[in-house]
């Protein structure tokens, strides 16, 4: 059976008649008549009595009507669906990222992404650049954020650069290197310096810009995470070199001054992604949020060059 002439044949049902069903489904009242001509043709049986110029349905018209209630309400709901789909308005992506990128603008994107999105499930996982790359590696997460990755993992993944930063010394609010114009490893020497792990990333980059200066790198306190060295120069523990994004993020709830070190040492962030698995519309429309959003953030008037 010809699903368009059921479609018309509805419509004339509901409207009553043909010139109404010609303006709900915007043809003509003619190709209405055709229509249904046509349908009961390739039937076998009539439909509707007429009486002049007027439709009446028969008992057969009435029970066929009845019965494709279902189907096209179905078939409504999976043009819907597919209309959603289309629009990423249904369905869930899988994000992971390193707290660098998750604490600072990855709320922002997310919250841009979501709107008009009510189906819509984002997972958002804040772990080490590590797990960043497990969880994509096992198709955990649809793509992962990390920066100061290994361009050797281009080979296993695809790797898509949304941002080139540099490292920065943050200090306490008030603290004497806090109206400097720039501070070098020298700088740092008289004061408790807050060290980044061995496993992150960025550590051996500070580590050797110390060393290129001919500067002892020795750590009173070591953390993990940037943001945590940001927590612990707000307290007054000690001054920190971290990337941007963590300065940024935590400069004014932190209470802390971010300034250019030097020498000045670049870090790329990056969006990865499994090359076995292309991405879903929806993961491509977060990422793309997720570029404006970094961005944005980078623009923001604490950034420091």
């Amino acid at each position: 059976m010809n699903s368009r002439l059921l479609g018309i044949f509805r419509a004339v049902m509901t409207s009553q008649t043909t010139v109404g069903a010609s303006r709900v489904l915007g043809i003509s009242q003619p190709a209405v008549s055709n229509a249904l001509g046509q349908l009961e043709s390739e039937l076998g049986f009539r439909l509707f009595n007429r009486l002049g110029n007027r439709l009446v349905p028969r008992e057969e018209a009435k029970t066929l009507f009845s019965a494709s209630e279902a189907m096209f309400m179905y078939s409504e709901a999976l043009d819907q669906t597919v209309e959603d789909i289309k629009e990423n308005r249904l369905g869930h992506v899988r994000v992971s990222a390193t707290p660098q990128l998750g604490h600072s603008m990855l709320p922002q994107a997310i919250q841009r992404f979501m709107v008009g999105k009510p189906e819509v499930k984002v997972v958002c996982d804040v772990v080490d650049s590590y797990k960043v790359i497990e969880s994509v590696e096992a198709l955990a997460a649809d793509f992962g954020l990390a920066i100061a990755l290994e361009p050797e993992l281009k080979h296993a993944l695809q790797m898509v650069k949304i941002a080139s930063i540099d490292m920065v010394c943050v200090v306490p609010a008030g603290h004497p290197l806090a109206r400097r114009k720039r501070v070098a490893p020298a700088d740092l020497k008289p004061y408790p310096l807050i060290g980044l792990s061995s496993l992150a990333r960025v550590s051996s980059l500070i580590a050797a810009a110390f060393r290129d200066a001919g500067v002892p790198y020795r750590v009173a306190v070591e953390a993990r995470y940037s943001e945590t060295a940001c927590m612990l120069v707000g307290a007054g523990v000690g001054v920190a070199v971290v990337d941007a994004f963590s300065a940024i993020a935590h400069s004014s709830q932190q209470h802390i001054v971010a300034l250019p070190f030097r020498p000045k040492t670049t870090i790329d962030a990056w969006a990865v992604y499994s090359k076995d698995r292309p991405l879903s519309r929806l993961a491509e429309a977060l990422l793309e949020e997720t570029q404006k959003a970094v961005k944005g953030f980078l623009r923001q008037p604490d950034r420091h060059n």
